[in-house]
């Protein structure tokens, strides 16, 4: 090889040796700008945001949207205990039977302080049904149930892509069918619906005392929490302010003080048989309370052999329609028994 092909030679590799060493210091100094703390606070939430949407966790109180892990036209929330088994099998097998596949149902039941042999039985039967929703965090207790249905409701909306949510205690039995067609003619935003008081004392003593209610003399127009409908809209009004929320000690009381202020549709229906005792059988009803294990089953059987709802219909004490134009102390005055 000559001399001058060998000079030319260790020129190149001169430059290609030089060239490679601005390359990774400019990479480097790149990689160490990007790892630098940013005082951009826009910038630091958008990070914040999108970590919590991937991770879920403090999720309803971001903007950010991320996609749900289910889809359903209808969630049913159940608030049940954990001894309540067989309340929960009568419900599997009536009217939650052969359920459609735009319905989610859950069952919610507080699991902290729970023994071990109870937590493991609860596991269990999630693992066979798949339709607990355990709250890990959420005691069981008669002073705690606004608590759990707010935690529900987070949880709800951080993971179930729905347009209405029914809320019903596992002493309720629900016509479904008969509801999901109703549903069909409701708007999908600001729906309210279900059985209303205006005129409600607050409780001054038993286990539904209020302690800190100082709101008025009287607890605020509210539907009847044997059943009630909020679409998704309020249920993530609710959530995403749920660390505002002031709780009492009735949850269907504390849902109706969230909604009090809020540009929301109240629609009184008396086919939500859901005050604090049944006002009897009435074909119309959607949701009926207060029933046992047989009574389920026998509105079920009853249902399924004549299509009807009830064997006789029955009237324990007169329903009412709810007077909007009037002051709510004189909202609910019962005197008409064509009123189911």
């Amino acid at each position: 090889m000559s001399f001058g092909v060998e000079r030319r030679l260790n020129r190149h590799a001169t430059t290609i040796l030089i060239g490679g060493i601005f390359l990774t210091i400019s990479a480097l100094m790149f990689l160490s700008l990007c790892n630098m703390p940013c005082e951009d606070c826009t910038y630091r939430r958008a990070n914040d945001d999108h970590s919590h949407g991937k991770e879920k966790k403090g999720w309803g109180q971001k903007i950010f949207a991320q996609s749900r892990e289910r889809t359903a036209h209808l969630v049913v929330l159940i608030l049940t205990g954990p001894e309540n088994t067989e309340r929960r099998h009568a419900i599997r097998e009536t009217w939650l039977h052969d359920i459609p596949q735009d319905v989610a149902a859950f069952f919610v039941i507080g699991t902290k302080q729970l023994s071990k042999d109870v937590k493991d039985r609860l596991m269990r039967e999630n693992m066979l049904r798949k339709d607990l929703l355990l709250l890990e965090d959420h005691e069981e207790s008669y002073l705690s149930l606004s608590k759990k249905l707010l935690t529900s409701l987070e949880w709800i909306h951080e993971h179930v892509d729905f347009k209405f949510l029914l809320k019903v205690d596992d002493d309720s039995f629900v016509r479904l069918d008969a509801l999901l067609k109703e549903l069909k003619f409701k708007d999908v935003e600001k729906l309210y619906w279900g059985f209303f008081d205006g005129r409600a004392h607050v409780k001054q003593r038993g286990k539904w005392k209020e302690q800190e209610w100082v709101l008025c003399d009287r607890y605020l127009p509210y539907a009847l929490g044997g059943g009630y409908v909020v679409s998704s809209d309020l249920v993530h009004y609710v959530a995403s302010n749920a660390n505002y929320l002031k709780t009492f000690i009735s949850e269907d009381v504390s849902l109706g003080v969230w909604l009090a202020p809020v540009n929301v549709n109240r629609l009184h229906d008396p086919r939500f048989d859901t005050e604090y005792r049944s006002r009897g059988c009435r074909n119309l009803y959607l949701v009926t309370h207060k029933k046992s294990i047989l009574q389920m089953r026998d509105l079920y059987q009853t249902l399924q052999t004549t299509g009807h709802l009830c064997r006789s219909e029955i009237q324990s004490y007169k329903s009412y329609m709810y007077n909007w134009n009037v002051p709510p102390t004189q909202c609910c005055i019962r005197n008409d028994t064509s009123i189911p």
